[in-house]
């Protein structure tokens, strides 16, 4: 469902923490990780520090590549978040893509998904990335249809990828010239 809500959408802040936080156990439940790599051993100053520094590309683990992660705001409640990853490794190739969004559960179906997605392609098309590689649980019938609306085709070489686990993804293209 489209919107005319707008978001703010930013880098995750300091003062993101107890919103972020009830955000990334509200997502359990999806299996997926709102606050990636985050654990509640660390210091969430750290935390922030090490996001930031992961889109600069001053910390980026062993496996990983270059992204940056953004929290959608809206009339002051953190509604939701994107990664958005500026190269693809051997994973993200196949199953991860060039981004990752999720939505908390009460604040879906009001086109907030589609903000995060349009502005993680704007991201994109300014670090060069011409065509992005966008996947999703193929059951996720909301996260389809959010591919499509911006833009997203079939990978025509290869619509599904099988995880281990057995999940299924489907696999997208996107072109950013139009963001």
């Amino acid at each position: 469902m489209e919107s005319t809500k707008k978001l703010l959408i930013r880098e995750l802040s300091q003062a993101d923490e107890q919103q972020a936080i009830a955000a990334h156990h509200a997502l359990l439940d999806d299996d997926f990780d709102f606050l990636p790599t985050w654990s509640a051993r660390q210091s969430w100053s750290g935390y922030v520090q090490r996001m930031s520094e992961g889109s600069s590309g001053e910390f980026i683990p062993e496996g990983w590549v270059r992204s940056g992660l953004f929290v959608g705001v809206h009339e002051g409640k953190l509604v939701g978040r994107i990664s958005v990853r500026y190269e693809l490794n051997d994973f993200l190739s196949e199953v991860g893509g060039h981004l990752g969004y999720g939505v908390v559960p009460e604040f879906r179906g009001q086109g907030f998904a589609t903000q995060l997605c349009e502005f993680a392609l704007t991201e994109l098309r300014f670090h060069g990335v011409r065509s992005a590689l966008v996947t999703c649980d193929e059951q996720n019938v909301a996260s389809q249809a959010t591919i499509i609306a911006c833009g997203g085709q079939a990978d025509e070489n290869r619509p599904t990828v099988h995880e281990t686990g057995g999940n299924t993804k489907l696999r997208y293209w996107i072109s950013t010239a139009r963001y």
